[in-house]
């Protein structure tokens, strides 16, 4: 040890070339902490807040559609049902099993004993549950090599959607979001130090620990000067460590510690995992303004409104754009905000006439405003919540503020309002709830089952969410990448009444309306997943004919909607302030998709019409996987269109199934007993189908790849990863059946 201080003196001792260096290195071992002292902030006691009991009365609106909502809570199962019922084609009206090309194809796939003739007989095609491939590419590619006629499935579209999805929302996070929000936090960090002594100090002292705790969780560790019980929460929020009371902003309150653990593709990068959690802390841990109590009551937190109005005013110009700008990126990809933002306080100043502050307005004054604005009105039940027995029926939710706080979707409107307390008895939604009223799915209803009938207030409550969601206009489904995605999916909806009677037969029947429903659930999933951080989740013609030996889904509207999400993000891209080069990869990426699935539509929409399909679109479906065999059949690798879906074409290959958590129950003793549990929804991997299709010249038959989705109720407040999902998908080849979906499936 001496002999190496006297050689870093003698280093130190030759001349400049190395001093800086050196010094630096000296400096980061002795120096200290760097960047901003929280220290400098008076850590104030957080005595407990009691607040403001206020009665506030709500507005009188005269949107009609109030009164149409009330008229939908009325309605019984069976009125449900029969203004929701789907006419399916009682038979298919040709033998599947005399289907051109369907020998061969049956022969490439299975032995003569178990060949899935039963189930295609029965409807006209059959989801081969026991051949699985480990990604779509791999599935198509086999198809291909062994020359077959191919079905071209909307589910392959959305794989590749979905995955790129997530690689370009990955690549933003790490090159864009996670530098401007250290950037942010540090700025406002500096700017809340510079005027502490100006503010209140309890005001000063919540500000500097909500931050303090944002920054630790970004940075993945706690500076020595943070306020006491940053560590705390800090630790608690890295071990996911359950539901916990604490004090926070002098209110009690009960904090879900287990939405901190990194799902999706933050689990396993520890950058992002650092993001994840910091993310996660500013979109769910909430300033309330007005606050519901566990018997109904709503209580003023003065304190806590403070603190918001002190929090803008520490974002000057520049720091203010910085916000802007990650919080436009967010809104690019997720759509409408749940919690008032920070703009929305300078609205909420200018409305109570206070631009020096609200020290002089009283707080009935204040709450009213609050209310009046519908400033930080949230949609969705997202936090924890315990009713007393003998409370209100129904709690009013908390008016609230997060600095990027989790955004509002139908979906999980949906599931917040068909569940406790919004329901008397129900603890757990359906996934079905989600393709009935958000995805505009009427089969959906038939397959909930004895529910409808037996859970009151249910039949009129989905009825009220359809008919809510519904009157969302065009320009929502457009918003943002989220909406316009979930407005795809929504064109395969079956409606109620006929189906077009230009649909091949097999598309008619009650069978294929499943496998659209599977293809939906599958691909929602997969959309809630991506956007695990950012989603607010809910707590409680009869023309001649001719077909080639391809043939693609039959839903053009499909394949435009896809175009127009291409259109959207590339027109959202170009808003959002991105180094060009990689912004540039986007936009070339969203046009790709634009092009490929434009002739996909064009081919669907020649088919519905009886038309043949040309040369060119002939030879597109010829270039759609190309595979790289070596000599002893193993695939290298694949190009093609179906790569070109591919943000990253060598992600096409990947094995990746997902699971993603929607909807927790905290558990508890009302509205009945039970033990704490978590929603998933999830995807295996893609299934072989077997597909036939009626043609003038007779049936024939094409083999095409589609989802596997699943459903999963973890006990406990166990939210799994991709990672462990993953194994289970490996290992049991027994993984639960969506009961609806069973009747499709064959060996």
């Amino acid at each position: 040890m001496n002999g190496m201080m006297r050689t870093t003196m003698t280093w130190l001792g030759r001349g400049t070339r190395v001093t800086l260096p050196l010094l630096a290195l000296l400096c980061a071992c002795s120096c200290g902490p760097v960047g901003p002292d929280p220290s400098a902030i008076a850590d104030v006691p957080s005595e407990i807040d009691p607040g403001t009991e206020i009665t506030v009365s709500t507005p009188a609106s005269v949107d009609p559609l109030l009164q149409e909502l009330d008229e939908a809570r009325l309605a019984t199962a069976d009125e449900l049902r029969a203004s929701h019922t789907v006419e399916f084609a009682p038979n298919l009206g040709y033998d599947p099993l005399a289907a051109t090309n369907l020998d061969p194809i049956l022969n490439a796939f299975f032995s003569a004993d178990n060949a899935p003739k039963e189930r295609l007989s029965q409807m006209g095609f059959a989801i081969a549950a026991g051949h699985r491939f480990s990604s779509f590419a791999l599935g198509y590619s086999t198809i291909y090599m062994e020359d077959l006629p191919v079905f071209i499935s909307s589910d392959m579209v959305l794989e590749a959607i979905y995955r790129s999805h997530d690689k370009i929302l990955q690549q933003l996070e790490k090159k864009a979001l996670r530098p401007r929000l250290k950037r942010l936090l540090t700025d406002v960090r500096s700017s809340l130090i510079d005027a502490a002594d100006r503010l209140e100090p309890e005001v000063a002292s919540d500000l500097n620990f909500y931050l303090g705790v944002a920054v630790s969780l970004l940075n993945g560790k706690v500076d020595s000067r943070e306020p006491a019980g940053v560590q705390s929460f800090v630790d608690a929020a890295t071990r996911a460590a359950g539901i916990q009371e604490r004090v926070l902003f002098g209110v009690k309150r009960n904090i879900d510690f287990s939405q901190f653990k990194p799902r999706g593709h933050y689990d396993g990068d520890p950058e992002l995992e650092r993001y994840f959690r910091s993310m996660m802390w500013l979109g769910r841990i909430d300033f309330r303004l007005l606050e519901t109590q566990e018997d109904g009551k709503q209580i003023l937190r003065r304190r806590q409104v403070e603190s918001v109005i002190a929090l803008r005013r520490l974002l000057d110009e520049s720091t203010f754009a910085e916000y802007k700008s990650i919080d436009a990126t967010i809104s690019a990809f997720v759509g409408e905000h749940d919690y008032m933002t920070l703009p929305e306080v300078d609205e909420l100043l200018t409305a109570l006439d206070a631009p020096d502050g609200i020290a002089a307005v009283d707080d009935a004054t204040l709450a009213g405003a609050l209310v009046d604005g519908q400033f930080g009105e949230q949609r969705i039940a997202s936090h924890v919540m315990r009713r007393q027995a003998g409370g209100a029926s129904t709690f009013p939710l908390n008016l609230s503020f997060a600095l990027f706080g989790q955004r509002y979707t139908v979906d999980s409107h949906v599931f917040s309002n068909l569940v406790y307390d919004r329901l008397p008895t129900r603890v757990v939604p359906d996934p079905l709830d989600v393709a009935f009223a958000a995805l505009g799915n009427d089969q959906a209803l038939g397959l909930l089952g004895d529910e409808l009938d037996v859970e009151a207030g249910y039949p009129g409550e989905l009825s009220a969410v359809r008919l809510l969601v519904d009157e969302h206009p065009e320009p929502y489904w457009e918003g943002s990448l989220y909406t316009s995605w979930l407005g795809a999916l929504r064109t395969l909806s079956p409606a109620a009444g006929a189906p077009p009677s230009d649909l091949p037969a097999v598309a008619r029947s009650e069978a294929w309306g499943r496998r659209l429903l599977n293809t939906q659930l599958s691909s929602w999933a997969q959309l809630r997943h991506n956007n695990v951080l950012y989603v607010k989740q809910s707590y409680t013609s009869n023309a001649s004919c001719e077909y080639p030996d391809a043939y693609v889904d039959p839903y053009p509207e499909f394949f435009e909607a896809v175009v127009r999400f291409a259109e959207r993000a590339q027109e959202l891209t170009a808003t959002l302030e991105l180094d060009p080069s990689f912004g540039g990869q986007i936009e070339d990426y969203f046009a790709r998709v634009a092009r490929i699935n434009l002739t996909l539509a064009e081919m669907a929409r020649a088919q519905r019409s009886g038309q043949p399909h040309n040369a060119e679109h002939l030879a597109f479906i010829n270039r759609a996987v190309t595979a790289s065999v070596n000599c002893d059949g193993t695939v290298l690798g694949h190009s093609g269109w179906y790569s070109e879906l591919h943000f990253d074409p060598l992600q096409a290959v990947e094995m990746d199934p997902t699971i993603t958590d929607v909807h927790t129950d905290i558990g508890g003793d009302l509205p009945v007993p039970r033990k704490p549990s978590v929603l998933h929804v999830g995807t295996g991997v893609p299934r072989l189908m077997v597909v036939t299709v009626d043609s003038c010249q007779g049936p024939r038959a094409y083999a095409g790849v589609v989802s596997a989705y699943h459903e999963v109720l973890e006990d406990g407040l166990v939210r799994l990863t991709d990672e462990e999902w993953k194994t289970k998908v490996q290992t049991d080849n027994d993984l639960p059946v969506v009961p609806w979906l069973a009747p499709l499936l064959s060996e």
